[in-house]
């Protein structure tokens, strides 16, 4: 990835450069691609609010209940793409961006006595590939 990249330029905000020594094992791939999807579905309950809705009918649909069906049917069919666009995406990606990683980030840099570029390094990161999937959920799932 080319915001991790040694020569990248970004790299100067803090004292640590990032090298990685070694091979790449296959379980580190699929450790990380896992991740990867159990961040995507995490960001869709945070990102599309009418999940919330759906999940307290869930049961009485599963068993079979008309009215449940109907009572869900109307509401998604009244307000079932309200704030699904990508600007709407965006802003709740930031949100979760600057509420759940910013004091993981920070508590980190404190603890390993980091810079405050290294702070900033992941922090943009974050901020990018947070507000880039939640404004892609919003707008196309």
């Amino acid at each position: 990835m080319a915001w991790y990249h040694p020569s990248s330029p970004i790299q100067g905000l803090h004292q640590g450069r990032f090298s990685f020594q070694g091979k790449v094992k296959p379980q580190t791939v699929l450790v990380g691609v896992l991740l990867s999807i159990a961040l995507v579905y995490g960001y869709m309950n945070l990102i599309i609010h009418h999940l919330g809705f759906y999940e307290r009918f869930f049961t009485d649909i599963m068993k079979g209940s008309k009215e449940a069906k109907e009572i869900v049917y109307q509401f998604m069919s009244k307000y079932g793409d309200k704030h699904r666009h990508f600007g709407h995406g965006v802003l709740h990606g930031l949100i979760n961006v600057v509420c759940l990683y910013l004091p993981v980030l920070y508590v980190m840099a404190l603890l390993e006595n980091k810079a405050k570029g290294f702070v900033i390094h992941h922090l943009m990161f974050w901020l990018f590939s947070g507000s880039l999937l939640g404004g892609l959920i919003a707008q196309f799932v």
